[in-house]
C-alpha cells in the first residue's frame, strides 16, 4: 500500500504563511498546503487587499490553495480574479468551518443547510478557477446526514477534490471524527477526496489509508502542528522515503531536537512581521499550544507557557520544557 499524500489543514491564526514556509523548509513529506480563509464579504465593496496578504505570501510557490469563505458568488469572482492574477490556479471554498458566529450567518459549515446558495458558489467557483475548485466540508452543520444528501449537487460540479472532516459543525472538534459516516459517503464522491480528521500520528494515518483504499490523500492540521514530523512519520510506516524529502541532516537529529529548532526559527520569522512584544506573545502562545506535544511533558509545561506575561517568560518556559 502506498503512502497517502500528506496536506496541511488550515488552522486560523497558526498555520499562517511563516509556519507554511518554516515546516516545508524544516521537515519533509507534507505535499501541500490549504491556507487559512480569506473572508469574502457581501459583494458589494471590494474584499481589501488586506485580506490576501496572507496567503499572496505563497504566490508562485505552488504548494499552497488559497481558500475563501462566504455565500456571496460575486464575491467569490473578485478574490478568485485576485488571486488568478498573483498566479494561483486552485482555489478551496470553505464548507465546514464550525464556529457558531460563522456558520450561523451561512458560511462554513452553515453554508451545507442552504443548498440553492451552495449550489451558487459551486457555480460561480468552477467558472472563476477552472479544473482548479475544490470544498472542504464536514457532514453537516447539525445533521450529519446533510452531507451524503448533497453529494449528488457536489457531482454536478467539476470539482478537483473534496475535503471531508466527519464531524458535524456543532460538534466543533469533540468526540472523534466518525470514519463510520465517512465510509458511508466516500464511495458517493465523483471527486478525488482526501480525509482529514484526527490525524495524530503514523498509526491514525495506516488505519485511515487501509480502511479506505483510493483516497486522494489525508489532512493533517492538529495532528501537524503538534509534531511537525508527521508526514516524515507516515511515509516512514508505509515503508517509503519522504517526498519532499527532508533538509539535509535532518534524520541525524532527533525529534525534540528538531521541534526546538523549528519553533526557534519561527520566532525569528514572527518576529519580523510582527509589531511589538504583545503580539509575539500571543502568536507563540498558540504554537506552543500545539508543539508543546512533541516535548511530552504533560500539561503542567503548557500551563506555564500559557500563564506567561512576556516573550522572555514564555521563553524561560519553553526552555524547562526542554530541559
Amino acid at each position: 500500500m502506498k503512502a497517502p499524500r500528506v496536506w496541511l489543514a488550515p488552522l486560523r491564526g497558526v498555520t499562517l504563511a511563516p509556519f507554511r514556509k518554516r515546516l516545508f523548509a524544516s521537515y519533509g513529506g507534507v505535499s501541500a498546503a490549504v491556507a487559512p480563509f480569506v473572508p469574502l464579504g457581501t459583494g458589494t465593496s471590494k474584499i481589501p487587499r488586506r485580506a490576501f496578504a496572507d496567503v499572496l505570501e505563497d504566490a508562485g510557490s505552488g504548494l499552497v490553495v488559497p481558500q475563501v469563505i462566504g455565500r456571496d458568488p460575486a464575491a467569490l469572482r473578485e478574490a478568485a480574479a485576485v488571486l488568478r492574477d498573483a498566479g494561483f490556479s486552485h482555489l478551496n471554498l470553505n464548507c465546514g468551518c464550525p464556529w457558531k458566529f460563522v456558520a450561523r450567518k451561512g458560511r462554513g459549515s452553515g453554508l451545507l443547510e442552504d443548498r440553492d446558495a451552495l449550489a451558487r458558489m459551486l457555480e460561480a467557483g468552477c467558472e472563476a478557477m477552472p479544473g482548479g475548485f475544490s470544498v472542504k466540508v464536514r457532514l453537516g452543520y447539525r445533521d450529519a446526514a446533510a452531507l451524503p444528501s448533497l453529494v449528488p449537487l457536489l457531482n454536478g460540479f467539476p470539482l478537483e477534490r473534496v475535503f471531508v472532516h466527519p464531524r458535524t459543525g456543532v460538534q466543533m472538534y469533540g468526540g472523534r471524527a466518525d470514519e463510520d459516516a465517512f465510509a458511508r459517503v466516500f464511495p458517493l464522491f465523483a471527486a478525488p477526496v482526501v480525509y482529514n480528521g484526527d490525524v495524530f500520528s503514523p498509526e491514525d494515518a495506516v488505519r485511515v489509508a487501509s480502511r479506505f483504499p483510493g483516497l486522494d490523500g489525508i489532512m493533517a492540521g492538529r495532528g501537524l502542528c503538534a509534531r511537525p514530523d508527521l508526514a516524515e512519520r507516515i511515509a516512514a510506516a508505509f515503508g517509503e522515503t519522504p517526498s519532499p524529502a527532508p533538509p539535509p541532516g535532518a534524520a541525524a537529529r532527533g525529534a525534540r531536537e528538531r521541534a526546538a529548532a523549528f519553533a526557534s526559527a519561527l520566532e525569528e520569522d514572527y518576529a519580523r512581521v510582527l509589531f511589538g512584544p504583545a503580539p509575539l506573545l500571543g502568536r507563540l502562545k498558540e504554537l506552543w499550544g500545539y508543539l508543546h506535544a512533541s516535548f511530552e511533558t504533560g500539561d503542567d509545561g503548557l500551563r506555564r507557557i500559557q500563564r506567561s506575561r512576556t516573550p522572555d517568560e514564555l521563553r524561560a518556559a519553553v526552555a524547562a520544557l526542554r530541559a
